[in-house]
């Protein structure tokens, strides 16, 4: 069956229709709805209404050519993903040397709505709708071909779009109680399951061969991003932390958040270093363990299942350098100060230097991020938190008492989109082969509406995070600290 946080809100969000769903019901929702979308003022939204018969369309007008495309049961062109039309962008080149490319067209999407309900669901399961329109997509009272320009298409027009408040507003919190959005020690530990104990094999099937699953550095150059592999562009980012915490063979380094082993071995490959590094994940342990194994590495790489917070700083004396790359999205925002004080605690304190790299919200939109749920910690990440850039320098500073002394921050969110791309296309391409096979062996009794939902729920999840790189909604940023006295990262300065 498919895990509680995804089974039981559907469950109950379905009953709750169910009570409601009624004609009169049914007749405020749909033109509240549409409604709605007539305020879309950038891009243009095709919505096929199947029940009906009924075609719409919102925001920016289509050409005949265009218009004519999008009749029920023809082909659509969606300018945002059509190669004729993206396959080269316009560059200039400045007078400084660097090189700006034009922004992509406006997006154009087409919604295809196959049961009245997801009007109903809209309206009742969030004022927002994000939730309400993710239930649906989930459930398949909804289809769309090209999810990252519908998405693309409602944040450039988010302004225009957050206004659907209701009396049911309420609906949303009492559908919404899944999982242990609490990161206690003990809650920790049941929310890392709940994403990565779904079986190695599932991942496998999305990641690059190194198994990495965070944002890599894509090689630059006069035309945008090289042509490269993805399993290059992620070890391009691990030498970014080898290099950037100035790993020497003699140092004990702290990884806060395992993965499948992929920084501790290159860490240990490329300078002979020890690393201790920590995961709430057994499955993920089982493999990091594995692979480690495999490259001749046991003797200098230990992997623990254990909170940061049980961590001891070790008794001949503290870590030398401390890495966490993408693992403070699952701190929670009540246990950031937590985890920069075991930072602080396990950090030497003469010259050691720590590197964390963190998926981030933008500063003007982080209050309302907080106050709120969203798809992710709904349904991917429970107790998933992202922070903003200020919120992790306060942090730092504040529970350091100041000795840790900000180095360096760097935004790469940029290279995420083209990443959650290439996992997307890699997912769907195996699903039917490796993945499908992957989560009935995990879960034999998973039926086949269930294993529809939980492939609906990865594709949403991969598009949802790919329009956010895009649009800038999302960051993710390298942060290199380091203490007074930390004269490695002063290598290569001229003094």
């Amino acid at each position: 069956m498919l895990p509680g946080f995804v089974s039981r809100p559907l469950s109950r969000a379905a009953a709750y229709l169910c009570d409601k769903l009624t004609s009169p019901a049914l007749a405020l929702a749909r033109p509240a709805i549409l409604s709605l979308l007539s305020s879309i003022k950038v891009g243009t939204l095709i919505l096929i209404d199947e029940p009906l018969g009924e075609r719409h369309i919102f925001g920016q007008p289509l050409d005949e050519e265009e218009a004519a495309s999008t009749t029920p049961g023809s082909s659509t062109t969606h300018p945002s993903s059509n190669p004729e039309t993206t396959k080269k962008k316009k560059t200039t080149t400045t007078t400084q040397g660097t090189t700006t490319q034009d922004n992509p067209p406006p997006p154009c999407a087409t919604l295809t709505i196959k049961s009245p309900t997801f009007y109903l669901r809209l309206l009742l399961l969030s004022p927002s709708a994000d939730m309400g329109f993710a239930a649906a997509y989930l459930l398949g009272e909804a289809t769309c071909p090209d999810l990252t320009s519908l998405f693309r298409l409602f944040i450039l027009n988010r302004a225009h779009l957050n206004n659907m408040t209701t009396a049911n507003g309420t609906t949303a919190s009492w559908c919404s109680s899944s999982g242990n959005n609490n990161n206690t020690v003990a809650n920790a530990a049941v929310n890392a399951a709940a994403h990565y104990d779904l079986g190695n094999d599932m991942f496998a099937a999305f990641l690059s061969g190194d198994m990495t699953y965070s944002c890599p550095i894509w090689r630059l150059d006069d035309d945008g991003l090289e042509g490269e592999t993805l399993e290059e562009a992620q070890r391009r980012k691990l030498r970014r932390f080898v290099e950037g915490a100035r790993l020497k063979s003699g140092d004990h380094v702290l990884e806060i958040g395992t993965g499948w082993g992929s920084f501790a071995i290159e860490a240990v490959k490329a300078t002979g270093c020890r690393v201790t590094t920590l995961t709430l994940s057994r499955e993920q342990k089982v493999l990091a363990e594995e692979r480690i194994a495999a490259e001749g590495l046991a003797g200098r790489i230990e992997v623990l299942l254990m909170d940061y917070r049980a961590l001891p700083v070790p008794p001949e004396r503290p870590y030398d350098k401390v890495v966490s790359i993408e693992m403070l999205e699952a701190v929670g925002k009540e246990f950031l100060g937590t985890y920069f004080a075991c930072v602080d605690k396990l950090l030497k304190r003469d010259g050691g230097v720590a590197m964390f790299q963190c998926i981030t919200m933008p500063e003007g939109r982080h209050e309302a991020y907080s106050r709120s749920e969203d798809f992710i910690n709904h349904y991917i990440f429970p107790g998933g938190y992202l922070p903003s850039i200020t919120q992790l320098l306060n942090h730092i500073s504040t529970e350091s008492k100041g000795t840790l002394i900000v180095e360096k921050v760097e935004n790469i969110g940029g290279h995420y989109a083209r990443t959650l791309r290439l996992w997307r296309e890699q997912f769907i391409a195996n699903f039917e082969d490796k993945i499908r096979p992957a989560l009935m062996k995990e879960h034999p009794d998973m039926r086949k509406n269930e294993v529809d939902v939980f492939r609906r729920k990865w594709e949403y999840y991969f598009t949802y995070c790919e329009a956010g790189f895009l649009t800038k909604t999302l960051g993710d940023v390298i942060i290199t600290v380091g203490r007074e006295g930390a004269m490695e990262l002063m290598e290569g300065i001229p003094l």
